[in-house]
């Protein structure tokens, strides 16, 4: 065996020494040769060349074991990697679902989160909202805060809301009506002013609580029977230190009172206001009784007539039927009012002041229906009823004197002075007829005594004389009534039928 062959089984590695590498062209070129005869294994091989290839195949082997040794930490390394790997692509797996879940569970937390601070928002109540409820003055601009405060509150914190509303309304009406009995009470004008611009308030108790509107109400009701008791008490006792001027007998025996009637009457239809308690005690010109009592209705249905509009806008919500209350209120007045006509006509027989009266009770009616006040109408009724039977028993009074003066005989044919004061006595009757039908019948009775004593004081005169004397009276009967009735035509016509009369006679 030579030496090449030697070294081609145990090849050396000349270049170690030296420290100089194989030739990578040397290594691919004995692996080429390798190959080569590998893929030709039907080639024969001589024994050296077989030796080398099993020298090769040794030293592949070799190498082969050692590099799979190298390799073995680094197998283990990749094993333990992709196992790694694997449970790392779990991993993110789970992490991007879980990412996934976090952002659906982020975008609706923000939105729940959104609607919650809306939520809240509404249902927290601002401080100066709980101020304004505790210490704002009351009034319906008030209310409507209160109801902002309570459409956001919770059902409890409302409850205390209400309650507080309610208990500031009830103390806030009890100090008004309280004011009215002071010492130094208020005008009621004005208390009722203050509680309308509150009355919503009373209106969102009596939803709630209405055993404490009614009991409130009843107070103010009471409270008001008081005040106008004593407030009327003190101007009807005014009133009658304002001196009267008297009539004690028939008005035919007071020829000023026939005349003044029509000054009377226009002096009746003037607008004034009443005059105040304090100036009545201290006036020393004297009145007629029908200017008395004009103050005195005229302070009543001012009175009833604020009352009235108050009591239907605040405690009934514009909506009054139910009229049970005036008396709660009004009836001492009206007892107050009762008595005061009948300290006024009492004795007197003055028949134009007891019809003009009537006409300033007609005229109080009137004012009132046309601003639609009801409440004293009742009232004034009775009035009247207690008036109508002093006119009949004053026009009794002077048809009696009427028929014993007529009757006494006559000086001259000259027109008697009687006829003139029947024929204006005859006049303000008429003036009243239109508007008062009970006078209509005791007008025909006065004119029937007139002609009967006139016929009667006729008998004085013989033939033609009679007549002259009955056409002389009854032409200025006839006179009269054109010159100041010329709208009394039925009347007209009566006493110009018989002045035409005797004067045909005459002829």
């Amino acid at each position: 065996m030579t030496i090449a062959v030697l070294e081609k089984i145990l090849p050396l590695d000349t270049n170690h020494g030296a420290g100089v590498e194989a030739s990578p062209h040397a290594e691919a070129n004995r692996a080429d040769t390798s190959e080569s005869e590998l893929k030709h294994p039907t080639k024969e091989l001589d024994s050296e060349s077989l030796v080398e290839l099993m020298a090769d195949f040794r030293a592949y082997n070799k190498q082969l074991a050692k590099s799979r040794h190298d390799l073995e930490p680094i197998g283990k390394l990749l094993n333990t990697f992709s196992k790694d790997l694997k449970e790392l692509s779990s991993s993110l797996v789970d992490l991007e679902k879980q990412s996934n879940d976090l952002t659906q569970d982020s975008k609706f937390n923000k939105e729940v989160t959104k609607r919650l601070e809306q939520v809240i928002q509404q249902k927290v109540l601002p401080p100066d909202a709980i101020k304004d409820i505790l210490k704002e003055d009351l009034s319906n601009h008030y209310l409507e805060k209160v109801q902002l405060v309570l459409e956001k509150a919770l059902p409890d914190a409302a409850t205390l809301i209400e309650a507080k509303v309610m208990e500031r309304f009830r103390d806030f009406m009890i100090e008004k009506i309280r004011s009215l009995r002071a010492e130094r009470s208020t005008p009621s004008q004005n208390v009722q002013q203050q509680l309308l611009e509150a009355n919503n308030l009373y209106v969102f108790l009596q939803v709630r609580q209405p055993v404490l509107a009614d009991q409130l109400k009843q107070a103010y009701f009471h409270t008001m029977r008081w005040y106008y008791k004593s407030k009327f008490a003190k101007y009807i006792y005014a009133l009658e230190k304002v001196q009267r001027k008297p009539l004690d007998g028939p008005v035919f025996l007071r020829p000023i009172i026939l005349s003044s009637f029509e000054q009377r009457l226009k002096a009746l239809g003037t607008k004034e206001r009443c005059i105040p308690s304090q100036l009545a005690e201290t006036i020393p010109t004297t009145y007629y009784m029908e200017f008395i009592l004009r103050q005195f209705l005229t302070a009543l249905e001012d009175n009833a007539t604020a009352e009235y509009y108050f009591v239907v806008e605040f405690f009934h919500h514009g909506e009054e039927k139910d009229h049970s209350w005036v008396s709660e209120v009004f009836g001492d007045v009206f007892d107050l009012s009762t008595s005061f006509l009948q300290y006024l006509v009492n004795g007197t027989s003055d028949i134009f002041g007891i019809l003009l009266l009537i006409e300033a009770i007609q005229q109080a009616r009137e004012r009132l229906t046309n601003n639609h006040v009801p409440i004293i109408d009742a009232h004034l009724n009775s009035l009247l009823l207690q008036l109508w039977p002093m006119v009949t028993r004053n026009i009794d009074l002077n048809c009696e004197y009427l028929k014993r003066n007529i009757v006494k005989t006559p000086k001259s044919l000259a027109p008697l002075q009687i006829s003139q004061q029947f024929g204006l006595f005859y006049l303000a009757l008429l003036n009243f007829r239109e508007d008062h039908g009970p006078i209509s019948l005791r007008i025909g009775r006065v004119r029937d005594d007139f002609e009967n004593g006139l016929t009667k004081a006729s008998a004085h005169f013989k033939g033609v004389n009679r007549e002259i004397f009955l056409y002389n009276n009854y032409f200025l009967v006839l006179n009269i009534l054109k010159n100041e009735a010329a709208e009394a035509e039925a009347e007209i016509k009566h006493f110009q039928s018989l002045a035409d009369a005797y004067l045909t006679t005459r002829s």
